[in-house]
């Protein structure tokens, strides 16, 4: 059985690091959620329709995905790009507002995804779902941000 939910997950580089990511939704997980349990709740909760389905499924998506990502035109790149972008406009926001920084976590993704859901529907809920605003994050981010900022004063 737990074979059958590692088939659904995919290491998609990032820099130097491999990181796991569903081939179903494209959502990057931490490696505490390799663990089955979490694999299989993410399964049942986020592709509940997709429960039941045989590893040969899972396996062809794996394909499929390793595809789009050598793929020569960037699309799969560009998106994922696209997300990272929008992780660090909501962080530099965060920042301005000088909230705490799981105020990403804990107020401002369910609250995009609930809109999403609302007014556009479940797949841009989805593609939302994919910006990552937990509390490290936004700190990284922020971090990053600042010292470009530092540099770029610096060089002038």
């Amino acid at each position: 059985m737990v074979d059958k939910y590692i088939a659904t997950v995919e290491n998609m580089p990032i820099g130097d690091t491999e990181v796991p990511q569903c081939v179903i939704c494209y959502k990057t997980l931490s490696n505490d959620g390799m663990r089955p349990s979490c694999l299989e709740r993410h399964l049942r909760t986020t592709h509940p329709a997709l429960a039941d389905k045989p590893k040969a499924f899972f396996e062809t998506k794996r394909h499929s995905l390793k595809q789009v990502k050598l793929d020569g035109s960037g699309a799969f790149r560009q998106q994922t790009s696209k997300v990272v972008e929008a992780s660090y406009e909501i962080a530099m926001l965060i920042a301005k507002s000088k909230k705490s920084h799981n105020i990403g976590e804990f107020l401002i993704r369910p609250s995009k995804l609930r809109a999403a859901e609302l007014v556009l529907g479940k797949d841009s809920a989805n593609k939302l779902s994919q910006i990552s605003l937990s509390n490290d994050t936004v700190k990284g981010r922020i971090d990053e941000l600042s010292q470009d900022t530092k540099d770029q004063i610096l060089d002038q």
